[in-house]
């Protein structure tokens, strides 16, 4: 990764950290959906408060995600969390934008489209594939998704779309499963953002990103430059210092 896109996402993700809105319903007792990146890890992984779990996904016309690669996420979250239940709810919606995207325009859009919220025993996750890139896409580095509120990413279906089509590309459902459970990973604290690190392996260069070899949290499965190198061989896991956080985070 260069030097500048290094620089760049360190500083995004300090700004999503930093400047999310920390909306605690009202002085409700239940979690809200409105707070900082990785303040809901323990609450996505454990059963100690919520022990269902609730992706509401949305997506324009031409942007549908592949069935698959849905089940493939319900999949990993149930391997990786203590809910008893996870349940996935696709729909297509109508959207006059066409992108780019900033994501302070990708948080209007949730404000307006969500329906889905955390309740007594379920806690809610919201997914919109969008139909556009990242503004602050540059060159080959490609965001393909981010995760930018405690419950909440963006897929940029589109990129993803462009990519999977490009000659020697993976499919595209490895490519969607792929950058699903790695914004998942950062909505589960991955690495030092909610989840206390065990040992220290964040990347110096690439902050919550893991430096262990072909984890599923590294930085390179965050942007399109990366694809080759990381997916030659299918989808990548969780290595096994992000999994020693999980555990110690009410995960397995």
């Amino acid at each position: 990764m260069k030097n500048s896109t290094r620089l760049f996402y360190i500083l995004s993700i300090f700004m999503f950290i930093s400047c999310s809105n920390d909306d605690s319903n009202d002085g409700n007792t239940i979690p809200g959906n409105n707070l900082n990146l990785g303040a809901s890890a323990h609450d996505l992984l454990s059963n100690d408060i919520f022990s269902t779990m609730e992706i509401e996904v949305v997506y324009p016309n031409g942007f549908k995600p592949q069935s698959e690669s849905l089940e493939n996420l319900e999949q990993f979250i149930l391997s990786r969390t203590n809910k008893t239940e996870v349940t996935i709810s696709p729909r297509e919606i109508s959207l006059e934008n066409e992108g780019p995207y900033t994501i302070d325009q990708i948080r209007s859009i949730e404000d307006d489209l969500r329906t889905s919220f955390n309740t007594e025993n379920k806690i809610s996750v919201f997914i919109f594939f969008a139909n556009g890139a990242r503004q602050s896409d540059e060159g080959t580095s490609n965001t393909l998704g981010t995760a930018y509120q405690n419950t909440s990413m963006v897929i940029f279906q589109e990129t993803i779309n462009n990519l999977s089509n490009a000659v020697g590309a993976p499919n595209k459902v490895i490519i969607e499963t792929a950058t699903l459970t790695h914004e998942f990973g950062h909505l589960f604290g991955l690495v030092g953002i909610g989840s206390e690190q065990q040992n220290e392996h964040e990347d110096p260069n690439a902050e919550a990103h893991c430096t262990t070899e072909d984890c599923l949290m590294r930085a390179e499965v965050e942007f399109s430059s990366g694809i080759m190198g990381m997916f030659g061989n299918g989808i990548p896991d969780l290595g096994a210092e992000c999994l020693l956080d999980l555990r110690a985070n009410g995960g397995r």
